[in-house]
């Protein structure tokens, strides 16, 4: 989905404004759009919220209804740039450091500027690189704050400012342009919740040269993971600061909720996990939030018994990074490196697909590994308490989802429109469930890590096993780190 409103010169802006405030229907209004960031109350659902006040924006942008059931909004008070405040839309207000939005992202999401502050490659070389960024928050402003849930795979949308739009590199290594300069991009945060930064780990993509007819170094247009990797410490990027969530029609963005249950005497479950790549980011924190409370305040264990993971790459370097020593409180690397600490409550497993490697047992992902490397024995009567999840790209969901059904476990895609894209799955073997259409994504129930955080926040205690220390200790390690790792 398109952004509201694309960034450019100032009379652009203007000529684009002018646009969306110019209602198809007289003296009609919006109805529902997406609870929490256009209204609160089920019972007063015509509102007049900055990005649902004209036609477009309520049926295209927020999935509302536009109807002379509502009534119509000031003209001179619908702007969805304009600074906000307000006390009633938590999504809405402006974080205190920032200033107003500069541009609307899909479902409403306002995104600001916010600055580059660190940067390291932890692997970086002609088979792949991946970095890791940091991007300043305002003071006392968290995960927590923003109810964004990495725990249970929320994540940000990352835009660039206009200025990179055009920009050719330089004289040592050129470039054409930005690709879509003006769509943002979706990345998983790995940051302790409640540290004042966002962090993502993004692994850099580019095109090939003979497939978009360019030049590389000279002509060919670079995307947002390029520009990530290589914009100088102290560039502005857009960041949202609440998860993607649709309105009343129906869509393929919607929060996650557990298909699983923490209170002592449910399950027990099985969690199987299978990701690509970069996955580690979403797939090695939904194993920190599974691997939290071994052991329940009655004495019970925890429901989830295990969970398995299968981490496909394509050499192993492109896994190995991810475990050596760094000073970053990143989430995914710190789960990694305390895998000795869940015993038997967890296993990670590695399919190499582009060489031998003595550390992993699997070559590429097929039905048939999936069955050897989960103990997978019959086709039918699977237990309703093993529940799956598979993150990567499309292609690869698409491919691997297809192949769990065939051991027949319960799983359907979502809904109409998930059926359209290939994913993603719900139903009884599902680690995850979606968000009804038309919720508010804060009024779900809160993941374990986000609960701990949330406690940290209040009250810091030691951390438990296989989660970095409280973000009072862990913002003086970024701040030392920063100054080392900036570039």
């Amino acid at each position: 989905m398109r952004l509201l409103y694309t960034i450019g010169t100032t009379a652009v802006a203007a000529l684009l404004l002018l646009e969306k405030q110019t209602p198809a229907v007289e003296a009609a209004g919006c109805k529902g759009g997406v609870k929490g960031a256009t209204y609160e109350n089920e019972n007063e659902q015509c509102n007049c919220a900055s990005v649902a006040c004209t036609q477009v924006a309520c049926e295209e942008d927020m999935g509302g209804i536009w109807t002379d059931d509502c009534p119509s909004c000031d003209p001179a008070e619908c702007d969805p740039l304009a600074a906000s405040t307000d006390e009633t839309l938590f999504a809405q207000r402006d974080p205190a450091c920032t200033g107003p939005p500069e541009a609307i992202d899909r479902f409403g999401k306002k995104m600001y500027r916010r600055t580059l502050i660190s940067r390291e490659k932890p692997q970086d070389d002609d088979d792949g690189t991946f970095c890791h960024v940091v991007f300043e928050l305002c003071e006392g402003e968290s995960q927590i704050t923003q109810g964004m849930d990495s725990g249970f795979g929320d994540y940000y949308r990352l835009l660039a400012t206009p200025e990179w739009a055009d920009y050719n590199g330089t004289a040592e290594y050129g470039y054409g342009g930005m690709y879509k300069p003006d769509g943002a991009r979706s990345y998983s945060p790995v940051t302790p919740l409640n540290e004042n930064t966002v962090q993502l780990t993004i692994r850099r993509e580019t095109g090939s040269p003979d497939e978009y007819d360019c030049t590389a170094g000279v002509d060919c247009l670079f995307g947002m993971s390029e520009l990530a990797c290589m914009a100088p410490i102290g560039t502005e990027f857009l960041l949202s600061k609440r998860t993607d969530q649709a309105g009343s029609s129906d869509s393929n963005h919607h929060a996650y909720t557990p298909n699983f249950f923490r209170e002592p005497g449910s399950g027990p479950y099985t969690i199987n996990v299978i990701g690509q790549g970069v996955a580690l980011t979403e797939t090695h924190i939904l194993v920190l939030n599974a691997m939290l409370d071994p052991v329940n305040s009655d004495g019970t264990f925890s429901t989830i018994k295990e969970v398995n993971l299968l981490w496909a790459n394509s050499y192993w370097k492109l896994a190995e990074w991810a475990m050596e020593k760094t000073d970053s409180t990143d989430l995914s690397r710190e789960m990694i490196r305390g895998i000795a600490k869940y015993g038997i409550r967890f296993n990670l497993m590695h399919s190499i697909s582009r060489e031998e490697r003595p550390e992993a047992e699997f070559p590429r992902i097929d039905v048939n590994v999936i069955g050897d490397a989960f103990g997978l024995t019959n086709t039918t009567d699977q237990d309703p308490n093993v529940k799956w999840f598979v993150v990567g790209s499309g292609g690869f969901k698409n491919s691997i989802y297809p192949q769990i059904l065939e051991w027949g476990f319960d799983m359907i895609l979502c809904n109409e429109v998930s059926k359209k894209k290939g994913y993603p799955y719900c139903g009884t073997n599902s680690v995850y469930n979606i968000t009804d259409t038309g919720s508010d994504p804060n009024d779900r129930e809160r993941s374990a890590l986000f609960k701990y955080y949330e406690m940290q926040t209040a009250a810091p205690t030691p951390a438990p096993t296989g989660i970095a220390e409280p973000a009072s200790k862990a913002s003086k390690k970024s701040k030392k780190s920063k100054k080392k790792k900036s570039e």
